[in-house]
């Protein structure tokens, strides 16, 4: 049996695909706590997605609700799996046994497995085997001096921008579209990652006041 994410009773709320406006206008500032506001969108359209738990423990994955709060989702043991029914846009939190949010999942149809992994990071700027990790201690510092900077997606696919918080965590922000861009209001010295669809780490960097445009490329 496939579960659906949101639930029958959730979905008399309604369903849906639309890019989440409210992360796309705030600053990261914004977004920085594990209470942050994050809404799934009322959008339309079956996707079947995968919950991979390949941590050490138990994970639960929680669907953002229509009202932002946190609504159901697997519980899985280490080294489980499971296949459910959600929406284009809609989000998802993963937290450990200790309720500790582990990461944040935005459904697409580039983006249907869901993998939280336990493997230690490898330090910032540098490529392990498979992919780029920041390690914990990788944060954005709490600055002042507020501009915009431009992403620019150089490739021929959408790409995901996240940011990664006071708290060392890694917040989605958006999807960029193929050969698209995107404006963020930051601060200096903000930490953001853009990975492919995969998972894969393509760029991180660290903004300042200086640089205005950033290109996200596979080099």
């Amino acid at each position: 049996m496939t579960q659906s994410y949101p639930s029958s009773r959730s979905a008399s709320i309604g369903l849906g695909l639309l890019a989440i406006v409210a992360l796309a206008t705030q600053s990261p500032a914004a977004r920085a706590a594990d209470g942050e506001k994050l809404c799934s969108p009322r959008s339309q359209g079956d996707l079947e997605v995968e919950f991979v738990n390949n941590a050490s423990q138990p994970v639960s994955f929680h669907w953002m609700d229509f009202d932002c709060a946190e609504g159901g989702g697997p519980t899985l043991a280490p080294g489980a799996s499971e296949k459910g029914l959600t929406h284009p846009g809609h989000i998802f939190r993963a937290r450990g046994e200790d309720g500790m949010l582990l990461n944040t999942f935005v459904a697409s149809g580039d983006t249907r497995s869901f993998v939280v992994e336990s493997r230690p990071a490898a330090a910032a700027g540098t490529r392990s085997d498979d992919s780029e990790f920041y390690t914990e201690s990788t944060c954005s510092p709490k600055t002042e001096g507020r501009f915009t900077v431009e992403f620019i997606n150089l490739l021929n696919e959408p790409i995901t921008m996240q940011w990664v918080g006071f708290d060392c965590k890694i917040h989605v922000l958006r999807q960029i579209p193929a050969k698209g861009r995107t404006e963020e209001t930051t601060f200096p010295g903000h930490v953001f990652r853009f990975v492919d669809s995969t998972g894969r780490q393509l760029r991180a960097l660290d903004v300042d006041s200086e640089t205005f445009t950033y290109h996200i490329s596979d080099d």
